[in-house]
């Protein structure tokens, strides 16, 4: 059966690069340049049925979620969105949404209360404020789009992003029955030909050896509301290393581009695990930007041992040449656990 289209995905990059030219509003703005995109974790795919991201003081008028399509681009990934212009839009303060899971066969219906002062002051801090500094250092607003995350099991996350990314809504929806053919649009016959389908989509979105996991191992329920889990934690290097411009991307889908490692309050500030680390460091004379990317169990697992109960914990860094040799491992001030699946280059 043929699959209904998804031209939105090939404006994505397009739509990035408008939604980096908002202008700033002033300090008392309620009005922004922003879009709505969509995320779902990489070995579960998702869609969305249909959503939106109601306008704050509004019944029912917003901006939609992009719908259509099977979505696997990882937890915290954007994965699509429509230009809906440059005139200033009211942020939201309301989530409907109906979506589906396909390795569970089931849809989804959620609606949701946002924090919409926290998103208000996130937007104007991140116009006028703390703006994003590019490299030839022209600034741009620190978000100028807004993510709604769907995962198994019911977890919804919407995300605050472009460049910055940070968490603002966590939430639960509920089981619900829809038709199939209502709800994809498509003309099917009866269950044996929806069930199908949903099999072929599944199938098509996941290579042979994701799909054979998916059928031994099942779905990690409750994984999405585990990566959110906080700790007291910094980077650090070895002796006779330096590190800078250390940037972090969390399990949650979170990011911080350019870490102060001088910062007192954000060095003792709790934060989620992270799931890849860049910095610079000069090994040998000279400079090099390792990038290590975990394997999220073990480092989890680590983490949950010796950052329990608030406790401070170090990640350090060993970089050696090859960078592929570099040395990780986790510390407190009793107990060390050297990290071994991770992937450094």
């Amino acid at each position: 059966m043929k699959r209904k289209s998804n031209w939105h995905i090939g404006i994505a990059t397009l739509s990035i690069l408008f939604s980096g030219q908002s202008i700033a509003m002033g300090k008392n703005a309620t009005k922004f340049e922003w879009e709505a995109t969509e995320s779902a974790p990489r070995h579960y795919p998702m869609e969305v049925i249909r959503g939106t991201l109601i306008f704050h003081g509004e019944k029912e008028q917003g901006l939609y979620i992009p719908s259509g399509g099977t979505l696997k681009s990882g937890w915290g990934h954007p994965i699509s969105s429509h230009s809906t212009g440059s005139e200033p839009k009211p942020l939201p303060d309301r989530l409907k949404i109906y979506f589906f899971s396909y390795a569970e066969k089931q849809f989804y219906k959620g609606e949701f209360d946002l924090p919409y002062e926290k998103i208000l002051a996130l937007f104007r801090d991140g116009t006028e404020v703390h703006p994003h500094v590019d490299p030839d250092g022209s600034t741009r607003p620190a978000y100028s789009r807004i993510m709604v995350g769907i995962a198994p099991g019911g977890a919804v996350a919407v995300w605050l992003i472009a460049p910055r990314k940070t968490e603002v809504f966590f939430g639960q929806a509920q089981k619900v029955e829809l038709e199939p053919s209502a709800a994809f649009n498509l003309p099917f016959k009866d269950k044996q030909d929806s069930d199908a389908y949903i099999a072929d989509e599944l199938s098509n979105a996941l290579k042979p050896e994701e799909l054979e996991s998916l059928k031994r191992n099942g779905i990690p329920f409750g994984l999405w509301a585990r990566y959110r889990n906080c700790y007291n934690w910094q980077p650090t290097v070895s002796k006779g290393h330096g590190i800078e411009h250390a940037r972090i991307i969390y399990l949650n889908g979170e990011s911080i581009l350019n870490w102060d490692l001088v910062d007192k309050k954000e060095l003792d500030s709790q934060k989620p695990v992270p799931m890849k680390v860049s910095f610079g460091s000069v090994l040998d004379g000279d400079k090099y930007f390792p990038e290590v990317e975990f394997e999220e169990f073990e480092t989890m697992a680590a983490f949950e041992k010796l950052g329990a109960n608030g406790k401070k914990v170090y990640l350090e860094f060993d970089p050696r040449l090859p960078l592929t040799q570099t040395k990780v491992r986790l510390y407190n001030d009793k107990e060390s656990i050297e990290l071994k699946k991770f992937i450094a280059k």
